[in-house]
């Protein structure tokens, strides 16, 4: 066979090749169309409709519906948070003139960590570490730290964090079993 033919011999082969792989895909989705049931579609469910009396009725209750949505002032009690060791501040009921009112300030300061030792002295306080003499970012300054309590002062108040006591009765396990 001379090299001229190869070229129609080779588009002769990928013809049939071609014919017989579109003959299987009929064949096959044929075979497939045998198999494949649609169902029927449902029909929706006939819903009645209500009668005027019971529309009637409907009308009237979404006239109660904006007092249940916006519930007049009058109705509304107040939180009972005791429970959850919530207590009032108690507010004086008459105040002076240029008098200024300080209310208390709250110091709930998690200390879990203070090191002093001669010059340096450092401390933890929620999750964050602080040198002798900053500022919180709530307002509050470390004035003094010892090695188990923090003297903090906010709005001319100052009050000693101790350190929690658990964390501390781990380290005091700790250090007797490295002395053992």
């Amino acid at each position: 066979m001379k090299r001229k033919h190869h070229g129609i011999l080779s588009v002769v082969l990928i013809l049939l090749a071609l014919t017989a792989t579109v003959l299987y895909a009929i064949k096959v989705s044929h075979k497939m169309a045998a198999e494949i049931r649609i169902s029927r579609i449902k029909p929706f469910p006939s819903i009645p409709v209500p009668d005027p009396a019971t529309i009637k009725e409907i009308n009237g209750l979404e006239e109660r519906m904006i007092g249940l949505a916006h519930p007049r002032i009058s109705n509304i009690y107040p939180v009972n948070l005791s429970l959850f060791g919530y207590q009032p501040m108690k507010r004086p009921k008459k105040v002076e003139k240029g008098r200024e009112i300080i209310l208390p300030t709250h110091m709930d300061y998690s200390l879990t960590l203070a090191f002093s030792s001669g010059k340096k002295r450092f401390c933890v306080i929620d999750g964050a570490f602080y040198p002798e003499g900053f500022s919180l970012p709530d307002g509050g300054k470390i004035v003094r730290i010892e090695t188990n309590r923090v003297l903090v002062s906010k709005h001319r108040l100052k009050e000693w964090i101790p350190v929690r006591e658990k964390i501390r009765e781990v380290m005091k396990e700790k250090r007797g079993r490295e002395k053992r």
